[in-house]
């Protein structure tokens, strides 16, 4: 598999032209793949979509944050994950035994492979806990040091899981993770907090030093109800003011509605 995988990324690589000409290869149901030209680092990036984003929406989303933020952070890897098709994962239609296997060998045969940042939108984190549960839960695929302390898990406004919706992080995996980041959007001229800030405060205070919150200002975002907050964690300027608009929100991006990536920010500290 080490060889297989070398070769693949080889291939990828060679084709692969500006950030916005990504070339993505299907890995399993509702994951995509892509190698990056960064110089700067090899780390890998996991990015979840949330309840019924489609699997091209989120690709844009990537592409979008390789452009203002990952290049810079040293992202070589990245995993395009498509939403959930039911909001809290019953389904679990996404291929994630794959994207796990996928992950545990790039970092095999990679070996200098510092870091995988696995960022989750909305009901995405259902779909982030079932991989982080795969690699280093109690039956954990990846458990020896070679694999532990290189996730970051941002849950952008997501859930936390049990309770009859979603699948929630198992207590083996707060061993072999780096940091759970609970990221919530507030606008300071409305006062208004995202849809899932008290889940989020919820889940920084759930798991000791390992959870902490981040709270990201968006001032500027013309917000008027707490939903359309929920996605200006994807874009700084919702589309939809006063709901969401997944398909805008993950794709339309300009100078006015740029990518958001402040949350990153704890990573170049």
């Amino acid at each position: 598999m080490k060889t297989i995988i070398f070769i693949f990324i080889l291939i990828v690589f060679s084709g692969t032209n500006l950030p916005q000409n990504f070339q993505w290869f299907k890995i399993g149901n509702g994951i995509q793949y892509t190698v990056t030209e960064n110089k700067k680092g090899n780390d890998i990036l996991v990015a979840i979509g949330g309840w019924k984003a489609k699997q091209e929406w989120v690709n844009k989303w990537c592409s979008e944050l390789y452009k203002s933020k990952l290049n810079e952070l040293g992202i070589q890897h990245i995993f395009s994950v498509k939403g959930p098709d039911e909001v809290c994962n019953k389904n679990k239609e996404i291929n994630i035994k794959s994207l796990a296997d996928y992950i545990k060998n790039i970092i095999y045969a990679t070996y200098y492979i510092d870091r995988v940042i696995v960022v989750a939108h909305s009901s995405g984190s259902f779909v982030a806990n079932e991989l982080l549960n795969l690699l280093y839960g109690k039956s954990g695929i990846a458990k020896d040091s070679f694999y532990v302390n290189k996730v970051y898990y941002f849950n952008l406004d997501g859930g936390i899981g049990g309770n009859d919706c979603g699948e929630s992080l198992e207590n083996e995996v707060l061993n072999s993770i780096v940091k759970i980041y609970a990221v919530a959007a507030y606008d300071s001229l409305s006062g208004m907090y995202s849809s899932n800030y008290e889940t989020m405060k919820e889940l920084s205070e759930k798991y000791g030093d390992k959870s902490e919150l981040i709270v990201v200002y968006v001032t500027n975002s013309g917000c008027t109800d707490k939903w359309c907050l929920h996605d200006a964690l994807i874009i700084s300027k919702p589309h939809n003011p006063e709901k969401y608009d997944l398909e805008s929100d993950y794709t339309l991006f300009d100078e006015q509605r740029r990518v958001q990536t402040e949350y990153l920010r704890e990573l170049i500290k």
